[in-house]
C-alpha cells in the first residue's frame, strides 16, 4: 500500500484512501482472531443495536490498560483500524494505540466551559467543565472522526464547534460553529452521540441537567465538510423538548433519521415526548406520542432519555424515564403501537442493546431484557449492573455506575450477563470513576470505557492488541542506513536510498509551517515539527505530547530524538527547550538575552545532553554535552543555519547557508560548498551512521553529499515549498 512514492509528498486524498485502505486491510491483524477493528459509532452502527458479533470470548476478563487524559470522557470510545479515539470534557481529541493506550496524537479545540460561567446565566448543569460530551462519529471511508465541542469566548459567551480531523494524525480538517441561529448558546448542551448517514452529521442538544429554560431542543446536521447546516426545532412556539439521550439519533438503511424527544410544555403538543421521523434534512416525516403526554410533560418523565432502536425485524423500540416501553412501526409511527408495561420502575438512560429477538434495556435499578415477539419482560438485573448494555463475546456487558441524581463520577465496575437469563458470568471488574451512562465500546478483542480521568480498556484471555498499524505505507527498518529523508515546510516528505516513505503532511492545512524533521532509532519512522510547537508521529514514532495550541515566546525552529526512539525535544528560536516522552530536561537559553537566534539541536548518544547552535556560530551545551568550541565573535561568509553531533558525542559539525562546514571535536571535515554559487541556501547536515561522511540539504531540495553516498535529490523538481531539512534513516 502506498500513498504517493518514495519521492512525493501525500496529498489529502491520498491521505483519505490510505485511511480507508488500513482501516479494510487491518483487519484480523491487528487484534486477536476475529476481533473487529471498527466500532465507528455509538452501540457500533447506526441502528444503536450494540453488537459486535465477531468478538472473541472476554472471559475471563480482566485489565488491559488505563490511559490517563487531560479530562473526562463522557462519550463512547471510537474505533479505527487499531486506534481508539476519544474526546474530553477538556477539549481535547485523542488517538490512543489500541496495545497499550499511549497517545498517537491529540488535537486541544478551545478552552472549556466552567460551570461557575454557565452559572451565571442559568442554575442548572452538572458537567464541570463543558468541552466534549456527546460521542464522536468517525467516517472509516474518509479516516475523519467528528466531535462537538463547547467553547469559551469571551466572559460568558460560549459557542458549539463541530469538528472532523484526520483519525491516523489528529490533524483537523473541518470546523464549523453549530449552534441554531438566535439560539442562547450557553442554555444548550451537546449531549447525544453523533450519528453519520446520507454523507452528513447528525446529534442532537438540549438543555443542562436541572431542565432550567429558555432552550429548545435541536437536531442539527451539515454535510461532511461543515456545510449546508440544517436544524430541526423540536418546540418552535414554546421550550423545552431536549434531544439529549446519549445514544444519539438513530438512522435507518433508508437514511430516515430517527430520535426520541424530552418533555416540553404541557399545555401545548408539538414535538416533544415523542419519537419523531425526519428526512436526510431534517423535515419531520412522522412521529409517535404516547396518549399521556400532558402527564409525561407536567412530572418531566419524558421519553427522550434513551435514544430510539432499530431492531433486526424491522421495528423500533422506544422507552424513557416513562416506566412503559413501545414498539413502533418505523413507516408509520402513529399506527399500530405496541405497548410493553413496566419495562422499568425507574428511569432508563443511554442506549439499548438488541440481538436474538431481545432489547437490552438500561434501567436505573438494573439491567432489563425485553421478549420482543410477546412484548412483556423477560428478565430483570436489581442492584448490580444498570448502564448502557453492549454485546461481545457471547455476553452481555454493562456497567454498575450508581444513580444518575447521585455525584457525577461514582466508581464503576464491568459485568458480563447471560444474555437469556441476565445471570451474571463474569465479572465485576472494576474499572475506576465513570461518569454518568457510561457504555463500554466493544472492538480490538477489548472493552473500552470512558471514565472521568480517561479510559479503561479491558480485555479476555488473547490479551490486547498488537500496535496499531501506521498509515501510509508500511514502514520496515532500512536495510543498511544509507538513506535519507527531506521535508518542506508544507510536510511534504521525500525517501532517498533505502529510506522508507512512511507519510507526509503534504497538501493539508497547518497551523504552523514545518521546520523539521527527526528519525527514530529503527528508521521505520519520524517525527515533524512545526514551528507552532504541534508534532506529528508517523511509522513507529510515537507521539508523547507538543507544544501546539500553546502560546510560546517564539516560534519552535527544530525537533531531536532521544536514541531510545521513545522521546523528542523542541526547540524555539529564542533557545526554549521542551522535552517530551523519556527526553529529559538540562538546561535551555529560554530568557535569555541572545547575540543571535537559536536555529539548530543535536543530543549526544546517551540522550542525557544537548547542543544548541546560534545563527552567528555560537554553541550552548547541556547534559552531559561538551563544548568543543564554536563560531561565535568569528566573522562568517554567511549564517549558520543548523547544528549535528558526530556519532560518537565527541564533537559536531556547525552547517552555513552558504554549504561552510565547520568541524569541532571528533567530527571530521569531508568537504563543503562554501565558496561555490548555490541555487538555494543549505539549511542542514545529517551525517552517515558512522560519521565518516555528511550530507548537506538546501532549501530547493538539492542534495549534496562529502565522502557519503548520494541517493538522489529534488533538486531541478517544481517544489510547493521549501526543503528544510536532511536527515539520515
Amino acid at each position: 500500500m502506498r500513498i504517493g512514492g518514495s519521492r512525493r509528498t501525500a496529498s489529502r486524498g491520498a491521505l483519505a484512501l490510505a485511511a480507508a485502505a488500513l482501516a479494510a486491510s487491518c483487519t484480523g491483524l491487528t487484534a486477536p482472531a476475529g476481533a473487529a477493528q471498527t466500532w465507528p459509532t455509538y452501540h457500533g452502527d447506526n441502528a444503536r443495536t450494540g453488537v459486535a458479533a465477531a468478538e472473541p470470548s472476554l472471559r475471563p476478563i480482566s485489565q488491559a490498560w488505563k490511559a490517563q487524559l487531560d479530562g473526562a470522557v463522557f462519550g463512547q470510545p471510537v474505533v479505527l483500524a487499531g486506534r481508539v479515539i476519544v474526546g474530553t470534557e477538556n477539549n481535547t481529541l485523542y488517538g490512543l494505540d489500541g496495545h497499550d493506550g499511549h497517545v498517537l496524537w491529540s488535537y486541544h479545540v478551545g478552552p472549556p466551559v466552567p460551570l461557575s460561567v454557565v452559572r451565571q446565566v442559568v442554575n442548572c448543569g452538572n458537567i464541570d467543565p463543558l468541552g466534549i460530551t456527546g460521542t464522536p462519529a468517525v467516517d472509516p471511508t474518509s479516516g475523519r472522526v467528528f466531535a462537538v465541542a463547547e467553547i469559551l469566548g469571551i466572559g460568558t459567551d460560549v459557542h458549539h464547534q463541530l469538528i472532523g480531523v484526520n483519525a491516523f494524525t489528529g490533524f483537523p480538517e473541518v470546523s464549523t460553529p453549530v449552534d441554531p441561529p438566535g439560539a442562547a448558546a450557553i442554555t444548550l448542551q451537546q449531549r447525544t452521540a453523533l450519528a453519520l448517514g446520507n454523507g452528513r452529521v447528525y446529534f442532537g442538544m438540549g438543555g443542562l441537567y436541572g431542565d432550567c429554560p429558555p432552550y429548545h431542543g435541536w437536531v442539527v446536521s451539515t454535510d461532511e465538510n461543515g456545510r449546508d447546516y440544517r436544524a430541526f426545532n423540536v418546540t418552535p412556539t414554546t421550550s423545552r423538548g431536549a434531544v439529549w439521550a446519549t445514544s444519539g439519533p438513530a438512522i435507518d438503511a433508508a437514511g430516515s433519521v430517527y430520535v426520541s424527544t424530552g418533555n416540553g410544555d404541557p399545555s401545548t403538543l408539538e414535538y416533544q415526548d415523542s419519537v419523531v421521523k425526519l428526512d436526510p434534512l431534517l423535515s419531520p416525516t412522522g412521529r409517535y406520542t404516547p396518549p399521556e403526554w400532558k402527564t409525561l410533560d407536567a412530572l418531566d418523565q419524558d421519553l427522550g432519555s434513551v435514544g430510539p432502536s432499530l431492531l433486526p425485524n424491522g421495528r423500533l423500540f422506544a422507552v424513557g424515564k416513562f416506566h412503559d416501553g413501545f414498539l413502533l412501526d418505523p413507516n408509520n409511527l402513529a399506527v399500530g403501537a405496541v405497548r410493553v408495561p413496566g419495562v422499568c420502575s425507574g428511569d432508563a438512560d443511554g442506549g439499548n442493546a438488541a440481538a436474538g429477538g431481545f432489547v437490552y434495556v438500561p434501567c436505573n435499578e438494573g439491567v432489563r431484557a425485553v421478549d420482543i415477539g410477546s412484548a412483556s419482560l423477560s428478565w430483570q438485573q436489581t442492584g448490580g449492573p444498570n448502564g448502557p448494555p453492549v454485546i461481545s463475546g457471547g455476553l452481555l456487558w454493562s456497567l454498575s455506575w450508581g444513580s444518575p441524581e447521585g455525584p457525577n463520577s461514582q466508581p464503576g465496575s464491568m459485568f458480563g450477563l447471560d444474555p437469556a437469563t441476565g445471570a451474571i458470568l463474569a465479572g465485576p471488574v472494576p474499572v475506576g470513576n465513570v461518569p454518568h451512562f457510561a457504555a463500554p465500546s466493544a472492538a480490538l478483542g477489548l472493552l473500552l470505557v470512558g471514565t472521568v480521568s480517561g479510559v479503561t480498556a479491558l480485555s479476555g484471555p488473547a490479551g490486547p492488541p498488537p500496535p496499531a498499524a501506521t498509515f501510509g505505507v508500511p514502514c520496515n527498518p532500512p536495510p543498511d542506513h544509507r538513506g535519507y529523508w527531506l521535508a518542506a515546510t508544507d510536510g511534504g516528505v521525500f525517501a532517498f536510498g533505502g529510506a522508507p516513505f512512511c507519510g507526509s503532511l503534504g497538501s493539508l492545512r497547518l497551523n504552523g509551517s514545518v521546520v523539521g524533521l527527526a528519525p527514530t532509532a529503527s528508521g521505520a519512522g519520524y517525527w515533524m515539527a512545526g514551528a507552532d510547537g504541534g508534532v506529528f508521529a508517523f511509522g513507529d514514532a510515537r507521539f508523547s505530547g507538543s507544544m501546539g495550541n500553546t502560546r510560546l515566546n517564539a516560534p519552535v525552529m527544530g525537533i531531536a530524538a532521544t536514541p531510545s526512539g521513545r522521546g523528542y525535544w523542541l526547540v524555539g528560536y529564542d533557545g526554549g527547550v521542551f522535552a517530551f516522552g523519556d527526553a529529559g530536561f538540562y538546561g535551555s537559553m529560554g530568557n535569555t538575552r541572545l547575540n543571535a537566534p537559536v536555529v539548530g539541536m543535536a543530543a549526544t548518544p546517551t540522550g542525557r545532553g544537548y547542543w544548541l547552535a546560534a545563527a552567528d556560530g555560537g554553541v550552548f551545551a547541556f547534559g552531559d554535552a561538551r563544548f568543543y568550541g564554536s563560531m561565535g565573535g568569528s566573522r562568517l561568509k554567511a549564517q549558520v543555519s543548523g547544528i549535528a553531533a558526530a556519532p560518537n558525542g565527541g564533537g559536531y559539525w556547525l552547517v552555513a547557508f552558504d554549504g561552510g562546514v565547520f568541524n569541532f571535536g571528533t567530527a571530521g571535515f569531508h568537504g563543503s560548498t562554501g565558496g561555490l554559487r548555490l541555487n538555494a541556501p543549505v539549511l542542514s547536515l545529517s551525517p552517515t551512521v558512522d560519521g565518516t561522511g555528511y550530507w548537506l540539504g538546501a532549501t530547493d531540495g538539492g542534495v549534496f553529499a562529502f565522502d557519503a553516498p548520494y541517493q538522489g535529490s529534488m533538486g531541478g523538481t517544481r517544489l510547493n515549498r521549501p526543503v528544510v531539512t536532511v536527515a539520515r534513516d
